[in-house]
């Protein structure tokens, strides 16, 4: 028995090199506009427990790695992901497997390793041995990562304060010209309180006054410095995210996640990275990554996904089968990604990262802009120009100083990219806050993939919250005219369900969460709660409103709202709760 184990071993990973041996054999790209010439990213052989341990190379499965390990040492090594431990990252592995079909399986990321070579020349001659050493199952250069598109240029005016910049936001107007972003904030939850949003970036502005998250204390890993050339672009999508919601400025989508940041410069580059962002979140929990990479040999300007990269899609790949949502741009290419050049990697029948993937559209109308690439794999898109957001300022640059900027006209799938973490965010704080759990990555994409207006071109559907809201079931029976109100506006509540049935509105100054045994926990605060009223639906439906009173002292403070709705025949029934926001 003891004989046979060499044999068998062998047996697995020869197996493992015939079911993947494709990967290896694809081009390398080597265009030093796209990759780096010098730094290797090798995977080896799933089977060969391979481990960089004490700066040397040894197998946990008793396979002889000499001829590899000696490659390796002609080069500086370093295991790629090393914000995690290959046993967790072993763990990683087999829950990712244990969920996914066999066709469609992560790559160890234990076994993925990071080379520099002495120079250019010698990096060319080790990457050919080691495309011949039967051990080694894919091989790419590193590739360069960039933002996902152009930029607006900087200008603006100096007034004193700032003003509310929401009526910039078209793209929170209803659909199809917006995602309902506005009316999906009066639902309960649908805010994104109870999630963590992450944002791997290479640099931000940290302090801006609009986005009071984005600073050094939310940073998973080292807090990277100044970089002009990227810290508008990080903080443009994160403000399109989680912007504070207040009297001023723009809002976010989702304002209520708790965000934290990621310097994928500062942590080994996207794979590390998102190990990292893995081992500092839960299932639920979005993951945003507004980067693209280019393809020169397939062309000029050739952008497209960054899993196009082997490593980047088995990184990917087990994040999303450990539950968490990535979602990432399709690119500025103006390219087809069902194009055969791109050997099928966005193919979803040959295999699928199970990431969540955004066009772009123009500003407005349902049409993609010139720049976005498309096809069968991109699952939505959103505005690609016009879109509002902190830095880039064109729209209110007081002082000229950029933690005050704010834009208009944040373009490229950098705009549309984060109002989709957006939306997800929003569809998952009010999944887990309606319904009590949250979405499926496949009930995410469904939703995805079935509501709102589509576009002649095949970049998705641009989302309809509302849409997606009440089809999950989340908006049921309660309603708001506005999430946020002035001192004096009026605060309109409706109340639907089968006509003749009576429903008794409740309000509070506090949420709560409470389990009493109905079809809905209670989102109220029991102790602080008043009974507004009961109201006999005649028709269906009915309304209540308040004028907010002319008291400063209610500024920043949060009405939630829910109803109980009892029907000549039935069990009582508890709506959705709402959220009401006195500015």
């Amino acid at each position: 028995m003891s004989a046979s184990l060499p044999l068998f071993r062998a047996m697995v990973v020869l197996a493992s090199v015939l079911l993947v041996g494709l990967r290896a054999q694809a081009p390398v790209e080597t265009d030093p506009q796209a990759v780096h010439p010098d730094r290797l990213c090798v995977k080896l052989a799933e089977g060969s427990g391979a481990e960089w341990k004490n700066g040397g190379l040894v197998s946990r499965t008793g396979i002889d790695l000499t001829n590899v390990a000696a490659l390796f040492a002609t080069a500086t090594t370093r295991p790629l992901v090393t914000a995690v431990a290959w046993d967790e990252l072993d763990r990683w592995h087999t829950q990712a497997c244990s969920v996914l079909p066999p066709h469609n399986r992560p790559g160890h990321l234990g076994l993925w390793f990071h080379l520099t070579g002495p120079s250019v020349a010698a990096t060319a001659v080790l990457r050919e041995a080691l495309l011949a050493n039967p051990l080694v199952e894919c091989l790419h250069h590193e590739p360069r990562l960039v933002p996902a598109g152009p930029t607006p240029r900087p200008g603006g005016d100096v007034p004193p304060t700032t003003p509310l910049l929401t009526h910039l936001q078209l793209t929170h107007n209803p659909s199809p010209q917006g995602h309902g972003a506005r009316q999906a904030a009066t639902i309960g939850g649908a805010r994104g309180r109870g999630l963590r949003f992450v944002m791997m970036e290479y640099s931000f502005l940290l302090g801006h006054e609009d986005v009071c998250q984005l600073v050094a204390s939310s940073f998973f890993g080292p807090v990277p410095a100044l970089d002009l050339s990227t810290a508008q672009h990080g903080t443009s999508g994160a403000s399109m995210v989680c912007a504070n919601r207040n009297a001023y400025g723009i809002t976010g989508m989702a304002d209520e996640v708790e965000a934290h940041f990621v310097s994928m410069g500062l942590n080994g580059g996207f794979e590390n990275s998102l190990a990292l962002t893995v081992a500092n979140t839960q299932p639920a929990d979005v993951i945003l990554v507004v980067i693209m990479t280019q393809v020169p040999s397939l062309g000029p300007g050739t952008w497209v996904p960054f899993e196009y990269f082997q490593s980047a899609y088995d990184a990917t790949l087990t994040a999303t089968a450990l539950g968490r949502h990535l979602i990432v741009p399709a690119g500025n290419g103006n390219l087809s990604l069902d194009d055969p050049a791109l050997l099928n990697r966005f193919d979803r029948n040959f295999r699928d990262s199970g990431a969540i993937m955004v066009g772009a559209s123009e500003a407005g109308p349902l049409v993609k802009i010139g720049f976005s690439n498309w096809g069968s794999r991109i699952d939505a898109h959103s505005w690609g120009d016009g879109v509002a957001s902190c830095g880039y300022p064109t729209a209110f640059f007081p002082n000229n100083d950029l933690l005050q900027s704010y834009t208009g006209a944040a373009t490229g799938t950098s705009a549309s990219t984060p109002q989709l973490a957006g939306v997800i965010a929003v569809l998952q704080g009010a999944a887990k806050r309606q319904l009590g759990q949250p979405l499926t990555n496949q009930q995410v994409v469904s939703l995805l993939h079935a509501h709102g207006p589509q576009t002649t071109h095949v970049i998705g559907r641009r989302p309809d919250l509302v849409a997606m809201l009440q089809a999950m079931g989340a908006i049921d029976g309660l309603g708001l005219n506005e999430p946020d109100f002035d001192l004096l506006e009026t605060i309109t509540v409706t109340m639907d369900g089968p006509a003749g049935s009576i429903a008794a509105l409740f309000g509070s100054f506090v949420p709560g969460d409470v389990d009493l045994g109905f079809n809905r926990r209670v989102h109220l605060d029991l102790a602080g709660m008043v009974s507004i009223g009961a109201f006999v639906l005649t028709t269906g439906s009915a309304a209540w409103s308040l004028q907010v009173p002319n008291d400063p002292a209610l500024q920043g403070s949060h009405l939630y709202l829910q109803a109980v709705r009892l029907a000549a025949t039935g069990p009582l029934h508890v709506t959705n709760s709402c959220q009401a926001t006195i500015r």
